[in-house]
């Protein structure tokens, strides 16, 4: 005998605490499990589809089958609380609310019609990967983006039992065009090196950019560093959570201490600091200082333009060049996936090309 389902009244409606939708924090009958339904940016909103959130909830059976409706706002503010709750970054969400944005937008456009997820099909993703390249004149890489982003927003709605199927998945990326990365020689990374070690300056950039070159950490790994992520004894950085910080993958990471980079952190003054590298006050570096202090010294230095995350390039190239595996790149670096080392492959050609005349074809051994 099935179990009676509760009914839910405007009383039952409350804001989430730390987000922007009003709804229904309710018991899943299915797996027990407490879980919040968003209705809307507004109480009214919400107080407005109370019943169709109480046809819903009357239909909940088992796990296997979705049997009630969720609309596509309901869906995208779900997928958001979740991402505002992951990351840290406030940028990176911004980002993905647009994204969102622009999907909401090429709908109002070409489909009114559409309320509920369920009616989206890989067609309706198509049309949209379309639209954004013919109407909206937006690139490849951007679009594809998009894309991945749809199709995440589905997989976790999967996850919640909010979504049956994922028709952002099978839709075929646009050809993205070539562009090689830019990353330092050793002979760029050396002249950058010593151009701060002959400085003597209340920030330490020597160290700062030595450990960029020797860890191939990201900027916020760097800027939140703590005295006690480094474990002298096992010769280790921890990448881990933090207020303020969270790493990019949600999962800490022990990254090991090159000997070339031990004696220059062992070098670096205390100052009764929490963390490693400050400003002339004792604080955290804010991110532009870094990146304009690159920009500037390149400039000195009349050595072509780079970014900051060039740096994270110039460790995974000069490791993949100086016979480090792919797996312990992968895990020093903190990538989830492997492929995604094959894009940090930038060799130069004159590296390429003295690999490959190392090989023996016909000529006897």
């Amino acid at each position: 005998m099935r179990q009676r389902l509760r009914y839910f009244t405007p009383r039952s409606i409350y804001k989430q605490p730390g987000g922007k939708s009003w709804g229904i924090r309710f018991t899943d009958p299915r797996d027990n499990q407490r879980k919040f339904y968003p209705m809307g940016e507004t109480q009214e909103e919400a107080k407005g589809k109370l019943s169709e959130f109480n046809q819903m909830y009357s239909s909940l059976k088992s796990p296997s089958t979705i049997t009630y409706r969720v609309t596509v706002n309901q869906g995208i503010e779900a997928w958001l609380e979740q991402k505002r709750t992951e990351l840290a970054n406030k940028d990176t969400v911004k980002r993905y609310e647009q994204i969102m944005n622009n999907f909401k937008e090429f709908l109002r456009e070409k489909h009114s019609s559409i309320t509920y997820l369920d009616i989206l099909g890989q067609e309706h993703f198509e049309e949209f990967k379309e639209y954004r390249r013919n109407v909206k004149e937006k690139e490849p890489k951007t679009i594809n983006f998009e894309l991945d982003m749809l199709s995440n927003l589905f997989k976790c709605l999967k996850t919640k039992r909010y979504a049956s199927s994922n028709p952002a998945e099978e839709v075929k990326r646009l050809q993205e065009p070539y562009k090689e990365e830019r990353w330092y020689s050793e002979e760029e990374v050396k002249q950058i090196l010593e151009y701060f070690k002959s400085r003597h300056k209340k920030i330490k950039w020597y160290e700062i950019f030595a450990t960029f070159y020797y860890t191939g950490m990201r900027r916020n790994e760097l800027r939140f560093l703590e005295w006690k992520d480094i474990d002298w004894n096992k010769e280790t950085i921890l990448v881990r959570h933090k207020e303020g910080f969270k790493p990019k993958t949600d999962k800490p990471r022990p990254i090991p201490i090159h000997p070339e980079l031990l004696p220059i952190l062992k070098g670096l003054p205390r100052n009764k600091t929490k963390y490693v590298f400050t400003n002339t006050r004792g604080n955290i570096i804010s991110k532009d200082k870094i990146t304009n202090k690159l920009k500037e010294t390149l400039k000195i230095l009349g050595l072509k333009d780079g970014k900051l995350h060039s740096f994270r390039h110039t460790w995974t190239a000069h490791s993949v060049m100086k016979g480090v595996p792919s797996d312990v790149i992968q895990a020093i670096g903190g990538w989830k996936e492997k492929d995604m080392i094959e894009r940090y492959k930038h060799l130069g050609p004159d590296y390429i090309s003295e690999q490959f005349k190392k090989i023996s074809f016909l000529k006897d051994s």
